[in-house]
């Protein structure tokens, strides 16, 4: 019985320490990297800035965020590559 009640609110604070990881690495901290890179390689043209009626209808291809931060992780992840010491001999060289 206890034990079911110690299952049931391990599962619960888990799930919520994901929750929270997701949203303040992915949705935060990759948004505000991701979104000045796609600014510059889009030339400004990417994210714009949408009504809020069409956002959410998704019928005009709507700026949802998830570029921008999927753009972030990557760079992010890039840079821990780097940073790390692992960055494989066959690119080239980023670091001195």
């Amino acid at each position: 019985m206890i034990e079911d009640v110690v299952a049931q609110a391990g599962k619960g604070f888990f799930r919520g320490v994901g929750f929270l990881i997701a949203e303040l690495l992915f949705w935060r901290l990759c948004y505000i990297v991701g979104w000045p890179a796609c600014k510059i390689l889009t030339l400004g043209q990417y994210p714009r800035r949408v009504e809020r009626e069409r956002a959410i209808f998704r019928q005009q291809k709507a700026h949802t965020g998830f570029t921008c931060a999927a753009t972030g992780l990557i760079i992010l992840l890039v840079l821990a590559v780097i940073y790390s010491g692992y960055w494989p001999s066959s690119f080239p060289a980023i670091t001195s």
